[in-house]
């Protein structure tokens, strides 16, 4: 069996994450903790790869850290190895890798209005676990 097209990977990536993102306003005064709380997650394990099957939507936390992951599957946590500035502002974004899974030192691609792509380095990967709902208390 070949190796597969690296860019028909990134081609679908491209198209996948398109029609899956999610820009949300990042309350700065919150710190990433608490803004992935009022998400319904908190930070797990560390982990060595991400499946590309899993990376079903992204969300834009700050210029250093994205939620992949938005369906009702497993959710990720990236952290850049440093800021990736485009983020905010790009709704279109894609990865590269060559092994078909997201691993630390890959990037994430963001592609501004322009067409101008900032690749983002990837510094670390980690599971994302979900809080557990809290019921409202009854009257």
């Amino acid at each position: 069996m070949g190796k597969p097209n690296v860019s028909i990977l990134l081609l679908a990536s491209v198209l996948l994450l398109m029609a899956c993102s999610q820009q949300a306003a990042r309350n700065e005064s919150l710190s990433l903790d608490e803004h992935l709380a009022t998400l319904g997650y908190r930070q797990g394990e560390p982990v060595t790869a991400v499946w590309y099957i899993d990376i079903d939507g992204w969300q834009y936390l700050d210029k250093r850290h994205l939620l992949l992951g938005t369906g009702p599957g497993r959710s990720y946590l990236v952290e850049f190895s440093y800021p990736c500035r485009n983020l905010s502002f790009s709704n279109l974004i894609s990865y590269s890798t060559t092994v078909g899974s997201l691993t630390t030192l890959d990037r994430i691609v963001s592609i501004d209005s322009s067409g101008f792509p900032e690749y983002c380095l990837i510094g670390g990967l980690y599971r994302l676990e979900k809080l557990p709902k809290v019921s409202a208390p009854a009257s």
